[in-house]
């Protein structure tokens, strides 16, 4: 039969050797960790938090980034500090305060009383008085303006003067009203909500939701600063005001709102990590108690855990000192790497104690180093695999998840090669000198104890007067040789547990088909706190009237051609007459449509040659009725003001009925696609695009990156385990895992957003682990019969497994209660991974693997070929066949005491079935 272990055998080799020179010299690799600890956390002192929600959440190369750049080239963005009007800004998170409000009793606000007291509000918003030094501000020196008047809020105005002057409240239409007094019409559409009108009649009988926004120009550095003061101080006087009021209800919110929760976050979040610190040591060191006081580790257990924690430790200051910010998804990384981190503890820790006693403690070390190598391997490989591959990701927030997470694994592995095993070598000295767990005081063995009591709290170890010995076994891991392995491999068992699968894979692939995709703005907020509470209403009451989008026609256009105009004419109704844009002109801001009338009013035709085109245009927007549309076109002019040339022109349509995010994802790609049918070079961009790239880009990437991380794990797994069909069936079951993970979490209602994504990718690393461990154990068990290498298997890695996906699922858990609906899916998606992995693990992969397994490569004396000094010894003698159920042959008689170490101890397991 080929060899396909070179690697295995290389590696096992290796760290036989570095387990043994380790135990050695415990000391120094004791101690150089913990100061690499201490210089790394030098770093801290450039700690920094990435608050920008935009940035963290929308795909750093996008077309929407690239067609924001184009856009900027041509117009004003709304943060230059000069005359604007917010239909036409460029940034969604542009300095303002932003109110609904809802009455209290959820009636009718158009009442005279309520409306006094709405009133009330708005004049309170525009007179507080932020001090600048010598100076005040208010909203009115401060306010976006055009026309030399603050522009929010203005039909406000009409209702003001009708109670105010007559004590009525005044007529009004949906969703336009006329005002007289200047003659204006307003559209109340983005503003009023839940409206009811008179029976056939466009007469306003009833508003149950408002909304009010007080946009700020700034446009210096200085008046930014300003800005952000005033939003902060807005804050404050609205909460204060809802204190008062007696007939309204409102929720607020401002640019930075989400960005201060963002940050706060990651503080928020300390509590639970030192609940969960708390936790996982209580696990670990349980994980590690026996009935015998000597060979129980509680502290290798809380030392365990304390090496994972050092290397969240050192991830932070290292990239912290790289200048990496710190963002609210890598808050999620302590959790991940303390529950992840431990896992190599328990496979070291049960490679140890399948060995026997009387082995040194030197040889010991060897052998558990080189048992454990290939596995802890495989599973920081893959682990850092996955995050790397993460890191392609173009979602800026997830590729610096990944960057801490990375490094931290990275070290996750030096420390539990160099820290932990000083500790667990320490630890054998202990066990060898029959002392103690927590005493380390000398202690008698169980079977020389004076007394009960002392047998039953201090006696340990094993009695130098037994000729031979049976390593003491955890009670898990009996159960899983004496119950569980046997259960498993039963024939009527092997077929419930293959129907199962198969209801498992339907329902799973039944669930891909429901994904829903997108993160809400809201889901960044804590719960109930003002930003969530005022998205959850905007999402609510405000999405039927959407913002506006710039459709941007650049490149060399003759618009005074008539060709060229009816192409305009036609490519201005193919944006308007589609699903999900109003085909209303007053909904439409077009300049080629009024200049039309402006040229018929003026000249009296439109067909004009290209001078008086120009000429016209020139006057056209110094024309005081016309002048918006000075932002909207990017006009050549020569030293003398005179207009030369149209370098690029845009008109602005309204979105409608933008109610999920996959309408407004679909509203951006249709039109591009009509952008793209245009005879035209058009750019079409809204500032909620940036925010819609994630909904369309989430499942490509997803599907891409799952695509590059299964090649790799399968590469890793070609090389790492034994024999190629091994590698195949740890694909399948990363390929089976990640397909239930997917398909029931959208059973679950988890969207596909960034944080399910992120955990997608991260569950093919964490899918390895489970699945390598057991096909690895079942290449190397020394026995033919499928089941009982199944069997085997399970026995010898069933304990760390359990362990490692509990311990992840604990470290956790005190998410799925967190007030944040980031962290609650983390919650969930990791735990489904957990939970399948699990699975597949203890249950599918040993049977499926009893069945294949004759198609598998079986390693006779893989001991010996692992062990150098193997060579010289004696092979077992054949004895009879040993209790049903049990793994560990006793060490042959012929051995003696004083040989033990040299002997070669038969794992066999006598099959149930």
């Amino acid at each position: 039969m080929a060899r396909y272990d070179c690697v295995d055998s290389i590696i096992s080799k290796m760290f036989y050797s570095y387990g043994k020179f380790i135990s050695r010299h415990k000391l120094p690799f004791l101690l150089l960790p913990i100061l690499v600890i201490f210089v790394s956390m030098g770093g801290l002192y450039r700690f920094e938090i990435d608050d920008d929600v935009e940035y963290l959440f929308s795909p750093a190369d996008s077309k929407s980034r690239n067609d924001l750049q184009i856009l900027k080239e041509h117009f004003l963005t709304g943060n230059e500090g000069t005359e604007f009007l917010p239909n036409r800004e460029l940034n969604i998170f542009i300095r303002r305060g932003r109110i609904i409000v809802t009455a209290l009793d959820g009636g009718n606000l158009m009442r005279k009383e309520v409306l006094k007291e709405i009133l009330e509000l708005d004049k309170h918003v525009r007179t507080f008085v932020l001090k600048v030094g010598n100076r005040t501000e208010t909203y009115g020196s401060l306010c976006m303006r055009w026309g030399d008047q603050c522009i929010d809020n203005a039909w406000l105005a009409y209702l003001r003067n009708g109670i105010d002057q007559y004590d009525v409240v005044p007529n009004m239409t949906y969703p336009f009203t006329n005002v007289p007094v200047p003659p204006q019409t307003f559209n109340l559409g983005p503003v009023l909500s839940q409206v009811t009108t008179y029976p056939g009649s466009d007469v306003i009988k009833e508003v149950k939701v408002m909304r009010f926004v007080y946009t700020l120009s700034t446009g210096t550095s200085e008046r930014e600063e300003i800005g952000a003061n005033w939003e902060d101080i807005f804050e404050e006087q609205v909460e204060e005001f809802q204190g008062d009021c007696e007939y309204i209800g409102m929720s607020r919110s401002t640019s930075r709102s989400l960005s201060r929760e963002a940050a706060e976050a990651s503080f928020h979040v300390v509590p639970r990590f030192a609940a969960t610190f708390c936790m996982m040591i209580l696990f670990a060191v349980f994980s590690c108690i026996m009935r015998d006081w000597v060979l129980s580790k509680p502290w290798l257990g809380f030392l365990g855990v304390l090496s994972a924690s050092f290397a969240i430790f050192t991830s932070v200051g290292i990239l912290s000192f790289a200048k990496i910010k710190f963002n609210e998804i890598v808050a999620l990384m302590p959790f991940l790497v303390l529950g992840v981190g431990v896992d190599n503890m328990f496979i070291m820790i049960s490679a140890w104690r399948h060995l026997s006693l009387f082995l040194t403690v030197e040889e010991r070390m060897g052998r558990t180093f080189s048992e454990a190598a290939v596995s802890i391997t495989i599973t920081n490989l893959t682990d850092v695999l996955a995050f790397v591959i993460g890191s392609t990701i173009k979602l800026p927030g997830i590729r610096v998840f990944c960057a801490y997470a990375g490094v931290a694994m990275i070290f996750v592995y030096i420390y539990q090669i160099t820290f932990f095993a000083a500790c667990m070598a320490f630890m054998g000295d202990r066990e060898a000198n029959n002392l103690h767990c927590y005493t380390c005081k000398k202690v008698l063995p169980r079977e020389e104890a004076p007394n009960k009591f002392y047998e039953i709290f201090c006696a340990g170890g094993m009695s130098k007067n037994t000729p031979k010995a049976i390593p003491l076994e955890h009670q898990l891991t009996k159960f899983f040789r004496l119950i569980y392995g046997p259960f498993i491999t039963k024939p009527v068992v092997k077929v419930i547990v293959i129907i199962g699968y198969l209801i498992y894979l339907g329902g799973a692939i039944y669930g891909c088909t429901q994904i829903t995709e997108g993160l809400e703005l809201k889901s960044v907020a804590r719960d109930e706190s003002p930003p969530w509470i005022y998205y959850s209403e905007e999402d609510k009451y405000f999405k039927e009237f959407g913002p506006s989008v710039s459709v941007v026609l650049q490149g060399s256009i003759n618009y005074w051609e008539e060709d060229v105009q009816k192409k305009l004419r036609a490519t201005e109704r193919d944006f308007a007459e589609n699903d999900f844009i109003f085909d209303d002109d007053r909904l439409t801001a077009s300049w080629f449509r009024d200049f039309e009338k402006y040229l018929t009013m003026t000249v009296g035709t439109t067909r004009v040659d290209k001078e008086e085109f120009l000429e016209k245009l020139g006057e056209f927007v110094r024309d005081r009725r016309y002048s918006q549309y000075a932002l909207d076109l990017d006009l050549e002019r020569d030293e003398n003001g005179t207009v030369t040339g149209v370098r690029a022109s845009r008109f602005l349509v309204t979105s409608k009925d933008m109610t999920n995010t996959t309408r407004e994802s679909n509203m951006m790609l249709k039109m591009r696609e009509i952008a793209e049918r245009s005879d035209f070079m058009i750019t079409v961009f809204g500032p909620g695009f940036v925010i819609y790239e994630q909904y369309i880009g989430v499942l490509p990437n997803t599907l891409q990156t799952l695509g590059i991380a299964m090649a790799c794990m399968f590469a890793v797994a070609i090389i790492m385990i034994p024999h190629p069909i091994c590698a195949v069936f740890v694909t399948l079951c990363v390929i089976s895992i990640d397909t239930a993970v997917i398909g029931f979490m959208s059973l679950w209602h988890i969207p596909l957003d960034p944080i399910s994504m992120l955990n997608i990718i991260l569950c093919i690393g964490f899918s390895v682990d489970f699945s390598a461990h057991i096909t690895y154990s079942f290449v190397i068990a020394p026995v033919e019969d499928p089941n009982l290498r199944s069997a085997s298997a399970v026995h010898n890695l069933g304990m760390p497994i359990l362990q490692g996906a509990m311990s992840t699922v604990i470290a956790i858990s005190v998410l799925s209660t967190a007030p944040v609906y980031i962290f609650r899916i983390f919650f969930k998606t990791l735990f489904l991974v957990m939970i399948f992995g699990a699975m597949h693990g203890l249950i599918v992969l040993p049977v499926f693997l009893s069945y294949l397994g004759n198609w598998m490569p079986h390693k006779t004396d893989q001991r010996d070929k692992r062990f150098p000094s193997s060579h010289s010894r004696r092979r077992a003698v054949q004895e009879p066949p040993a209790e049903r159920g049990t793994l560990y042959k006793t060490v042959p008689t012929t051995c003696g005491q004083e040989k033990v170490d040299e002997c070669f101890v038969v794992e066999l397991l006598v099959s149930t079935v």
